[in-house]
């Protein structure tokens, strides 16, 4: 009668064990993807055409010195918007880069401002020129915006590029970069701890005319 009590109390203990070990789960970014949208724009009226080499083209407006243009990718894991362990569905920092820049020198012209308000004895609607906004010191300005979110719902990201006209006849390339933070849990524990970072990154180019 003691060997049974004896062998039954070390089989809880040993089950008691296991249950409290538990599995770990990891998110090492396995299944992510990051891309540029074919045309670089998900908006099918300004999409960039592509030359036989595989460059995208954009004209650069010659009535004023900056050409605004939208740029847009996609971040996903197995064809669905990124959900990770770590922060589940939430928009994704994305950082943008580009080889070009330009310089905005002391002196130099930033904004010219334009004041508009209506008269009240003539009824005319009446605009004034201010003073122009003056550059104080030299700056070096990125030609895109480096930083932006994703989309949770769709995994949709956009930026948006300002070249200049002096760059008319140069290649720009761009490059997206997502990283991931790669996270493990305890099956059923709320919390997770971070342990590395996944870099995922896609590039292309635009040739400016």
């Amino acid at each position: 009668m003691k060997n049974k009590v004896i062998h039954i109390l070390i089989s809880v203990v040993f089950i008691f064990s296991c249950e409290k070990e538990g599995q770990i789960i990891e998110d090492n970014g396995e299944g992510i993807t990051i891309e540029f949208l074919e045309g670089l724009n998900d908006d099918p009226t300004y999409q960039l055409s592509k030359d036989s080499n595989g460059f995208y083209n954009l004209n650069l407006d010659r009535n004023t010195n900056q050409t605004i243009q939208r740029i847009t990718g996609r971040i996903l894991r197995n064809g669905y918007p990124l959900v990770d362990l770590g922060s589940g569905a939430q928009p994704k920092n994305i950082n943008w880069e580009s080889n070009l820049y330009w310089w905005l020198l002391e002196g130099d012209t930033v904004a010219n401002i334009t004041y508009t308000y209506l008269n009240l004895f003539t009824g005319e609607l009446v605009y004034v020129n201010l003073p122009p906004l003056i550059n104080w010191k030299e700056v070096i300005v990125p030609i895109i915006n480096e930083n932006s979110y994703s989309n949770q719902e769709t995994g949709i990201v956009n930026t948006v590029i300002a070249p200049i006209q002096e760059m008319i006849g140069d290649t720009m390339k761009i490059k997206m970069t997502y990283i991931h933070s790669i996270t493990q849990k305890e099956e059923g524990s709320n919390s997770f701890d971070i342990i590395g970072e996944r870099v995922f990154k896609d590039s292309t180019y635009v040739i400016l005319k």
